[in-house]
């Protein structure tokens, strides 16, 4: 009980100095065995945040302290099968597994950006299938973020290869590229 508890404190860590945000793109987060996995995660870590099922792609906000943000970052980029079980997972004998419905062949997940917040803008952690994108960023902007959405959409778009800053006006107007 006493590992447990401490564990619990390890993992509800002080975030009086800010809350570590990540953001995630996700192809395909329609299949149950992936929203199980990241659900029960965040759940288990003490994540708040969303995960937001669009028509196109999909995108996960997790908030936290800074340690748990680190493994649910592992978590969603390396341990999580998306793309469906390998070869040698799969049994012939075992019928079930032909019952479920397939993985998508083509899925990916992808940081899109990670940093600090002042606040946690969610209490839980929770999924929500929108219709459209206007639909999700209609939620994001219901909490002042919808700038979250947006480099979602452009990171879906090709176009979130690293945030675009201009310094300072120059005669050469050079950028400077921040990842």
């Amino acid at each position: 009980e006493q590992r447990a508890a401490k564990l619990d404190r390890k993992y509800a860590e002080d975030t009086s100095k800010g809350v570590t945000v990540a953001i995630f793109f996700v192809k395909d987060l329609s299949h149950p065995y992936h929203r199980a996995k990241v659900d029960l995660n965040a759940q288990q870590l003490h994540i708040s945040g969303c995960g937001i099922s669009a028509p196109d792609f999909s995108m996960v906000l997790a908030e936290g302290g800074p340690k748990v943000i680190n493994k649910f970052t592992r978590l969603m980029l390396h341990r999580i099968k998306w793309t469906g079980l390998e070869d040698d997972d799969i049994n012939d004998d075992d019928e079930e597994e032909r019952d479920t419905p397939q993985f998508n062949p083509e899925n990916t997940c992808q940081a899109v950006w990670q940093g600090l917040a002042v606040k946690r803008l969610f209490k839980h952690f929770v999924f929500q299938t929108v219709e459209s994108n206007e639909q999700a960023r209609k939620i994001f902007k219901a909490k002042n973020v919808e700038h979250y959405w947006d480099q979602v959409v452009a990171h879906a778009n090709g176009q979130g290869a690293g945030l675009r800053l201009k310094l300072v006006e120059d005669d050469d107007e050079e950028d400077v590229e921040m990842s």
